[in-house]
């Protein structure tokens, strides 16, 4: 599925972009269901199982920082966790490939807290706290 190119970038540089992975409905949809989980959030007052919250997260302006294991909460969430695609790549990077669990990192413009980075950063290959640098990842 890869290009070599795209392989020996992932080596290089710990990332890639690889374009056209999920279609474009599947992506509407993901964008309509992470709405609608920080329009849900307006009536949840404290971190709970699914959100944690930005300190200035109030029911009139909801904020969200982190979703907590989306695909647990959402079967597009599920569907996207598993998408085949995605598996092939993985696999194809990394040879075999375990799902633990997801999280979705949030930060909207104008606010938002930053997201600290786990205990693991200093045991991590080079590639790999290369490609977590700034950057949001699937965990």
């Amino acid at each position: 599925m890869l290009s070599d190119t795209q392989r020996a970038a992932y080596q290089r540089e710990g990332v890639i972009v690889v374009p056209e992975v999920f279609s474009p409905a599947e992506i509407d949809e993901l964008r309509r269901v992470t709405d609608e989980f920080v329009r849900n959030s307006a009536s949840v007052v404290a971190n709970d199982e699914i959100y944690d919250l930005e300190d200035t997260h109030s029911p009139q302006e909801p904020r969200v920082r982190r979703l907590k294991a989306p695909h647990l909460h959402h079967p597009a969430y599920f569907r996207a966790s598993r998408n085949d695609k995605v598996v092939a790549i993985l696999q194809e990077l990394w040879g075999s490939v375990r799902f633990d669990t997801g999280k979705l990192n949030m930060k909207s413009a104008g606010y938002g807290a930053p997201v600290e980075w786990h205990q693991d950063w200093g045991v991590l290959p080079a590639h790999q706290r290369r490609s977590r640098r700034g950057r949001h990842h699937a965990r």
